[in-house]
């Protein structure tokens, strides 16, 4: 019999007792991934309290006006402060400060603030911190000073003065560097600072400084000519007044004391360190040659003279210009300590005079090695140690001689007598 179905077609009919297919389960593979997603649902939006919105322009006004305020406070502070600085618009008024002695500008701005020459003394403090003048000394003396004036005016004023006024000062021979600053100290020609920048690092175009240089402190010692000068006070006038001296030196150290020098065989710079001891050492005219002869005998007869012994070198060494010198004075490393140095010092010791300058140029030609002093300011030389030895007795007998004489004149004036 014909079969009129295909096998692969065959209804399948469940068997008794069994149970029916289980549909098939829809898995999201059977979406479409192509579908777009729907949009997430908008939230109802919350609308913001009036009152809070108020408050937030409120605070945002407040700080706005708070900012301007103090802009315009600081503004109108620095206006006055820049108007105090520069003067801009400022009273036309003479005010008279007297300084003091050993007063620096910044200590004067509470004064000047007090006065009415200034508004601000710690703006002009801080004017002066950052021009870095705030230890720079004022001269002693009365100052003519105007609220129209800036600060800088104000401080020129003060450091830079510039004056008519002329004082005579002397200068006596032998009298160190240190001395010297000391006398026009003390006649208030300048300030400290002002002096001590000219002698210690001004630049001096002299020819006989061209060796010396470059500036330092001592650099001008011995070429300062011992005199009597009329100088105008002020600090502008500090190098005129420096330049008065060098140039006196220029005018004293004359053709013989070239010609003297140029005969020794040396320098300028021996010839016034030579000097300098002579000044230092002998108090009589007569004596200054004889001096001199012998400090050249020892410097010519260095293997057997090699050190020179002058006591007044030694104490210009320890900041001295007087007195005895102890056994420790004596062992000192200084290079000016002329019993454990040889040859000569360094450089002069002091400022001297014409008569040493020639006397260390023309020195008399003697035998002496020796000299040592006796209390009227003379002394007793010798040629061998033996003979010295004789002499510092004498020198020694001399001296206590002179200091129990001394001793009874004053006993007598203190009994009235």
């Amino acid at each position: 019999m014909d079969n009129h179905f295909n096998n692969d077609e065959t209804r399948r009919v469940p068997l008794p007792g069994s149970e029916p297919p289980v549909p098939e389960q829809f898995t999201p593979e059977h979406f479409d991934d192509d579908r777009e997603p729907q949009p997430p649902q908008k939230q109802p939006r919350r609308r913001r309290s009036r009152r809070r919105m108020n408050a937030g322009c409120a605070g945002s006004m407040v700080y706005m006006i708070a900012v301007v305020g103090v802009s315009l406070v600081l503004s109108i502070a620095a206006l006055f402060m820049a108007n105090d600085i520069f003067a801009f618009v400022k009273a036309d008024a003479v005010k008279e400060i007297t300084v003091s002695e050993n007063t620096s500008v910044s200590s004067l701005a509470k004064e000047l603030d007090d006065q009415g020459v200034i508004n601000y003394h710690s703006v002009f403090k801080l004017y002066l911190k950052l021009k870095h003048q705030t230890d720079t000394s004022v001269l002693a003396g009365a100052y003519q000073l105007n609220p129209s004036m800036d600060y800088g005016q104000i401080v020129d004023a003060l450091t830079n003065t510039a004056s008519t006024e002329t004082v005579q000062i002397t200068i006596p021979e032998g009298y160190s560097i240190s001395q010297i600053r000391q006398v026009l100290l003390d006649n208030h020609i300048c300030t400290e600072d002002a002096l001590d920048e000219v002698l210690n690092e001004y630049s001096f175009k002299h020819d006989f400084l061209e060796d010396e240089k470059p500036a330092a402190e001592g650099w001008l010692e011995g070429y300062l000519f011992p005199d009597t000068y009329e100088v105008y006070k002020g600090n502008a006038a500090v190098v005129d007044t420096i330049n008065k001296m060098l140039n006196n030196f220029g005018n004293k150290y004359d053709a013989d004391i070239k010609s003297g020098a140029e005969n020794l065989g040396r320098s300028m710079h021996d010839i016034v360190t030579i000097a300098s001891l002579i000044e230092r050492e002998a108090q009589r005219d007569d004596e200054r040659a004889r001096i001199a002869g012998v400090i050249y005998n020892r410097l010519n007869n260095s293997s057997e003279f090699p050190y020179l012994q002058v006591d007044a070198s030694v104490l210009y060494g320890l900041g001295r210009t007087g007195g005895k010198l102890s056994d420790e004075d004596l062992k000192s490393d200084s290079e000016y300590n002329l019993y454990n140095h040889e040859g000569l010092p360094p450089g002069p010791i002091c400022n001297p005079g014409h008569a040493s300058l020639y006397a260390a140029s023309h020195p008399e030609d003697n035998n002496y090695y020796y000299y040592v002093a006796m209390p009227d300011g003379s002394h007793l030389f010798a040629s061998s140690y033996e003979e010295h030895e004789r002499n510092i007795e004498a020198s020694n007998q001399a001296q206590a001689q002179a200091a129990n004489a001394s001793a009874d004149t004053t006993t007598t004036e203190a009994n009235g007598e």
